[in-house]
């Protein structure tokens, strides 16, 4: 019978931390009460666009020092053996890092599959972290799994279990098989215009923009909802199931997906590529600099700004609390005023959208911000040879720390407690969200100029004419695979698998081994037309012809 842990308050901070994690991303979390927990803490019901796919799973969370290891973690067996193997629906164990605030996981239920003795305690290897980059690999795993469980016929899988065990190395292969999905070219629809820009795809529709048009798709069948003119070329906010442009004249409007139906109008002339929507609100700059918030059902305007003349740069960015927007320190008029002239970051509130703080430059800022958790991270253009990362605070603005790093560098991914930069000269930079110290890994190359990806303890990057992968935590050469043609843009992950395109084609690889899984001959220009779009289980391209093809994992 299942006893109450002697250190609540720690493990208290594991359920709470895979509860706020998954109720972030939408997934649907019950916690079981202490009086009825039987070795899981709580029931998972996994979704997909906000809609339940029927795939579920129960956690046992553990935290505190006594779960860590060497080089890993680990979870106590105790007398959960045979639930734990039997279990109709996969157990996952998680372990919660106090220390380090990340999580993670095995599928005990799979573990415990390949024994027939019970061990005392499950390792977990540091690799299988539990965060926002590696949460669609751990999805897909859960459905993989509870599919090949649903296949086996009765008796099955114990006899699986033994063949497995008896030949660890072809254990690994077969399950890294499984766990690659090829992608299946489901729909192509063409455009009949050459350059077309990638999708934006948001709540089961795929919407492509060229030559002052709008063509919205449904995104699983590729049938046409309905097209438009537009008066600019530029990507829309999408949310509320409505997509979100600039007319002719100064005008802003909240169209329907489904139907192209205009649900309200605003005579606001505002950049809608700089807009961004958040939890029933637009918030949207003009080129007088002021910001205006809307509610998306009826298009009333909750706030504005005051108007200063000074030019919104950059996407805007928010979370709960305040928008943030990087403008130049020039007036609107001032020839000085660019895309890379921002000079400040002006914090406004989200309920009443007065200024809460302000941060100003010495240099230019960098258009690639980015924004995790309670700081802000902004690049200084100290010079041609130099970045300056300044770490702010969110809600006071004070600057938490800066470091100097000795190139040019990209947009930052944020993987766990770690910025990942690529940079000039050939450097790819992990830095420190705590303090700012950092560490390069030499990639060989001349320049990079895309943002590297982080998945399954790996950062991939792309060097031109190479993946090159990298330990995510030593910095340490894991692979390098040679491309046929010049790749440009950001490398992409759907599952185990990292993509990139190149001039003849695109290429699908191995995150941990960099063997090659899945080809085919589709091109697209990332400069003109920008980076394709991977879903969970989908990529969503447009080539070079105008043609938008549709690949879901088979």
């Amino acid at each position: 019978m299942a006893t109450v842990s002697p250190n609540r308050r720690t493990e208290r901070a594991g359920v709470n931390a895979l509860r706020s994690f998954l109720d972030e991303h939408d997934h649907l979390v019950q916690e079981i009460a202490s009086g009825t927990d039987h070795g899981e803490d709580c029931f998972v019901m996994l979704t997909r666009q906000r809609k339940r796919t029927g795939y579920s799973f129960t956690v046992q969370v553990k935290a505190g020092r006594k779960y860590k290891r060497a080089h890993g973690y680990a979870i106590d067996v105790g007398d959960h053996f045979a639930d734990w193997q039997a279990s109709k629906v996969p157990v996952i164990g998680v372990v919660y890092d106090v220390d380090e605030r990340r999580m993670f996981w095995i599928n005990l239920t799979l573990r415990l599959s390949t024994v027939t003795t019970a061990p005392r305690w499950v390792q977990i290897p540091r690799e299988n972290e539990l965060c926002a980059a590696s949460l669609d690999t751990f999805v897909t795993h859960i459905e993989e799994f509870t599919d090949s469980r649903d296949k086996l016929p009765v008796g099955a899988a114990g006899n699986q279990a033994e063949e497995d065990a008896s030949s660890p190395r072809g254990r690994a292969d077969r399950s890294r098989t499984r766990a690659f999905r090829a992608p299946v070219r489901q729909w192509t629809k063409a455009t009949t215009a050459p350059g077309a820009r990638q999708p934006q795809v948001a709540e089961g529709y795929a919407v492509v923009r060229h030559s002052h048009m709008i063509r919205v798709l449904d995104a699983v069948s590729g049938a046409e909802a309905w097209s438009a003119g537009s008066a600019f070329n530029r990507p829309s906010p999408m949310g509320d199931e409505a997509l979100y442009v600039s007319a002719g004249a100064g005008r802003l409007r909240a169209v329907a997906l489904r139907s192209g139906r205009v649900r309200w109008e605003q005579p606001l002339r505002v950049r809608d590529d700089l807009a961004v929507y958040s939890s029933r609100a637009l918030y949207a700059p003009d080129e007088k600099g002021r910001i205006f918030a809307l509610d998306t059902y009826g298009g009333s305007v909750r706030w504005s700004s005051p108007a200063d003349d000074q030019q919104v740069t950059a996407p805007l960015l928010v979370n709960d609390d305040a928008v943030f927007a990087l403008r130049a320190a020039a007036p609107v008029d001032s020839p000085t005023v660019s895309s890379s002239g921002a000079r400040e970051v002006v914090a406004l509130s989200v309920a009443e959208g007065v200024r809460k703080w302000r941060h100003r430059a010495d240099c230019a800022l960098s258009p690639a911000w980015t924004l995790a958790d309670d700081v802000l991270y902004v690049v200084e253009q100290a010079g041609d040879d130099t970045s300056v990362l300044v770490a702010l605070d969110v809600t006071t603005g004070r600057q938490v720390w800066r470091c100097s790093l000795p190139a040019p560098v990209s947009a930052a991914v944020v993987s766990g407690e770690f910025l990942y930069f690529s940079g000039g000269r050939g450097g790819l930079y992990r830095v420190s969200r705590s303090d700012g110290t950092w560490r390069r890994s030499d990639t060989a190359a001349t320049v990079l100029t895309a943002s590297p990806v982080v998945a399954d303890g790996t950062v991939v990057v792309n060097t031109g004419h190479a993946l090159a992968a990298f330990d995510a935590e030593d910095g340490t050469s894991r692979w390098v695979r040679r491309l046929p043609g010049l790749a440009q843009g950001q490398p992409f992950v759907i599952g185990v698998a990292v993509y990139i395109g190149h001039r003849t084609g695109v290429w699908a690889c191995d995150v941990r081994t960099g063997r090659r899984l899945w080809s085919d001959d589709i091109t697209w220009d990332p400069e003109s037309q920008g980076n394709p779009v991977a879903t969970a289980d989908a990529l969503y391209v447009t080539d070079r012809r105008g043609v938008v093809h549709a690949f879901r994992a088979s």
